[in-house]
């Protein structure tokens, strides 16, 4: 398999180590969880949950936010390190009046100058589970991420559905989301030629509050890197080349005994 940019930038492997790199862009309604999960997410690596009364400690330029955060796995006797840059950009449409903080507009500005990993390798399209008029303004979001180049061939995108705590209040179906899935996948293949596949787009739903769901989104996270830069293939193409190459230095040695 050939392992083609920007992939072979954003990959490197020693022996039986795996480091993946890549952005993790967090994108949609203000008030929807975004800073608290982006939280969550970035502390797996200390091993627990920020509460609610923790959110101011992200670490932020004005209205954008930005951490790092550190996934471990394995596949096979590979060693897998996901080492992510977060941002979490706000959900302020449009632009701010000067001394207001940063709307998205301006955020996205900043977010190109501050980046240090220049490939979005997750999209989290975050609303609000028990605000279903969160969930359809998804679709401005996806119109200002086009817009914005925050997708590519490389990208991963993931539903985040958060509140899930809201029980009786969630007015966002199972059926609405699957629609809304099809949705992303054709407009964005429509208007950028993009075509992810089945394997790239997920929903998740969760609970900042009570911690459900955060596990899968865990899990989803190091799934969307191993799809997006093809893991598997590439470990498997990888060991192939080395069984050759040891097959040649096998019928080396034996011809210099012959």
């Amino acid at each position: 398999m050939r392992f083609d940019s920007p992939k072979n930038r954003l990959l490197i492997c020693r022996e039986t180590d795996i480091t993946c790199t890549g952005g993790v862009v967090f994108i949609g309604d203000g008030h929807t969880g975004k800073t608290h999960t982006a939280l969550n997410l970035a502390q797996y690596k200390k091993g627990h949950f920020y509460d609610t009364t923790d959110c101011t400690n992200l670490s932020k330029s004005v209205n954008l936010e930005f951490d790092y955060f550190i996934l471990y796995s394995n596949i096979e006797k590979y060693k897998v390190t996901i080492s992510s840059q977060l941002f979490i950009l706000p959900g302020q449409k449009g632009r701010s009046e000067i001394g207001e903080g940063l709307a998205f507009e301006d955020a996205v500005d900043m977010y190109r100058n501050v980046r240090s990993i220049n490939d979005v390798v997750i999209l989290i399209m975050t609303y609000n589970l028990a605000d279903v008029k969160s969930f359809q303004n998804l679709e401005y979001w996806l119109n200002r991420a086009i817009e914005h180049e925050l997708i590519s061939d490389l990208t991963s995108i993931i539903l985040l559905g958060t509140h899930l705590d809201h029980g009786l209040f969630v007015t966002t179906n199972d059926s609405m989301i699957e629609e809304g899935k099809r949705y992303l996948l054709k407009s964005i293949e429509d208007r950028i030629g993009i075509k992810i596949g089945s394997d790239r787009i997920h929903s998740v739903k969760i609970s900042n509050t009570t911690r459900e769901g955060l596990d899968n989104l865990q899990d989803t996270v190091l799934n969307s890197f191993f799809h997006s830069f093809e893991l598997i293939d590439y470990i498997n193409s990888r060991d192939q080349v080395a069984k050759i190459e040891q097959k040649i230095i096998n019928q080396e040695n034996e011809d210099s005994f012959i």
